[in-house]
């Protein structure tokens, strides 16, 4: 007993301070029946007892958490747990315990996608293929689309994975949310009561990873940060999968963890127009197409700001659609493009975010490039306008290049979209007024 007292490790009580997990002076009340214990225990008396027999890891996982699903169909049933080392309260037994709810938590998916046939055929196989990790990341920069296409993606999925989906934006409603905090919105899918979660980060880690490791489940990770953010959350099971998508190119990912990376580009003028038409009435682009084609370019080719720029349109369509969209040449009118109400949908916004995430050098620079024309900037170009070394603009396009904020456009040209652009500007002329003011 000592022994099994020692594999099975610490845990925290419920005020936080840290105990065994196996406390001796109640494991034979528990084995006599006298109460439902607290998953906790559960999982630390399975464990020790399994790596005392000298069970390898894998076996002791997936043995621990059949013992767990076990635990899971009496807790529903109304099965309570009683205080440590006393009986809980008669409870009437069920005539047949009810089974493990599948989490089937993937968001709507969206009813029209545009112009990514080629780009979900090119999943398919990536993920049909069965090499790497089990990990996809899908990648692009602001506005592309990577978080619709990822769901339909998952929809698509769904079928291969009935022990369920799970999903979780990690960009969160006020502000990222770290490992930790992700876990503890992971577990809680899993039926893990937050009262249940370990305190201690490598211990929710594990739990976490015990819990799918022998099902077949699908994880979606969207709107994340950087490598760091989702290492502990990537589903580590034989039959789970685990899709990822960030602004970030995540290079450590794809080097370290066997990331299949997929990069979303721009759509084309055609599958942008069809964007645009599929929310603007008909009616409303006769004889315009050359106007049609002209908001599409302007808005960058860019899913959302397309959806943006069609809807506050039909929201006054009054005005006429050829005068809207002389009114769009204006990159002020650009970034104002946003859903009154809908914290997640404005292009400043979401621009913003991106910015905030760059240092201090690199936030310089990007103002400074937005400066150039519709054509982008050369390397030589950019450290001139910077007054930096050419070594330095290189390290620091490259960063931007890393946030999509950026592409190389063949022949060390490197450009941006036409918001992004009035964005970099915007930056510049709010960091000049700034300087003006402290110089007052």
């Amino acid at each position: 007993m000592r022994r099994l007292q020692q594999l099975g490790g610490t845990t925290r009580a419920a005020n936080g301070d840290e105990v065994d997990a196996l406390p001796r002076s109640t494991v034979s009340t528990i084995l006599r029946g006298d109460k439902l214990p607290r998953s906790e225990f559960v999982s630390a008396f399975v464990t020790a007892c399994l790596v005392y027999g000298g069970q390898p890891q894998e076996k002791v996982a997936e043995a621990t958490e059949r013992w767990l699903a076990h635990w899971r169909a009496l807790y529903a049933t109304g099965a309570t747990e009683g205080a440590e080392g006393k009986p809980a309260r008669d409870v009437p037994p069920a005539e047949e315990p009810q089974r493990w709810s599948v989490p089937r938590h993937l968001p709507l998916g969206a009813p029209f996608l545009a112009g990514r046939a080629a780009e979900l055929d090119v999943a398919e196989q990536l993920f049909r293929r069965q090499s790497g990790s089990g990990v996809f990341l899908v990648t692009g920069s602001v506005g592309v689309g990577k978080s619709a296409f990822a769901v339909r993606w998952a929809h698509r999925l769904i079928d291969d994975f009935p022990d369920g989906q799970l999903y979780v934006d990690l960009r969160g409603p006020h502000g990222p949310l770290d490992s930790q905090q992700a876990l503890g919105v992971l577990l809680g899918s899993l039926g893990v009561h937050e009262d249940d979660c370990p305190k201690d980060p490598w211990r929710r880690v594990e739990r976490y990873r015990s819990l799918i490791a022998g099902r077949r489940m699908l994880v979606v990770l969207d709107n994340a940060c950087d490598a760091e953010q989702v290492r502990p959350l990537l589903a580590t099971g034989e039959h789970c999968r685990t899709i990822v998508t960030s602004r970030n190119r995540m290079s450590g990912l794809v080097a370290r963890e066997a990331a299949q990376r997929l990069v979303l580009e721009a759509l084309s003028s055609e599958a942008a127009c069809a964007v645009l038409s599929a929310v603007i009435d008909e009616a409303h682009l006769v004889e315009a197409r050359a106007e049609l084609e002209e908001l599409a370019e302007l808005c960058g080719y860019l899913p959302l700001v397309l959806r943006l720029a069609a809807v506050k349109f039909t929201d006054r369509p009054g005005q006429g659609f050829k005068s809207f969209v002389r009114s769009m040449r204006d990159g002020g009118q650009l970034l104002s493009l946003a859903l009154d109400g809908d914290s997640g949908s404005s292009i400043q916004d979401e621009l913003e975010f991106s910015y905030r995430r760059l240092g201090l050098d690199a936030k310089r620079f990007f103002r400074k490039i937005g400066l150039v024309d519709e054509t982008g900037f050369t390397l030589e170009a950019g450290a001139a306008l910077a007054g930096i070394p050419l070594a330095e603009a290189d390290r620091l396009t490259a960063q931007l290049e890393s946030e999509h904020l950026v592409a190389e456009a063949g022949g060390r040209r490197f450009t941006m979209p036409r918001v992004l652009q009035a964005f970099a500007r915007a930056m510049e002329r709010n960091a000049g007024e700034a300087r003006t003011l402290m110089l007052a």
